[in-house]
């Protein structure tokens, strides 16, 4: 069951990391209150993707 969550959050940072950084590189201004925000969005898919890989990991490693 653990990695299962952790496969979908493997996905939803990945899904929030491609989209933040499109939206940061694209079509956002530096400065604005949306690029902040985007750049949070894009802080927590990396949280977020580091997090399912050690819970992915260490369950692969107790099986």
């Amino acid at each position: 069951m653990p990695t299962q969550l952790a496969r979908m959050g493997l996905v939803a940072a990945v899904f929030l990391i491609s989209t933040s950084a499109l939206l940061l590189v694209a079509f956002l201004k530096p400065g604005s209150a949306e690029f902040v925000i985007t750049g949070i969005t894009c802080g927590l898919g990396v949280f977020l993707g580091l997090f399912s890989t050690v819970v992915f990991y260490i369950e692969r490693r107790r099986s």
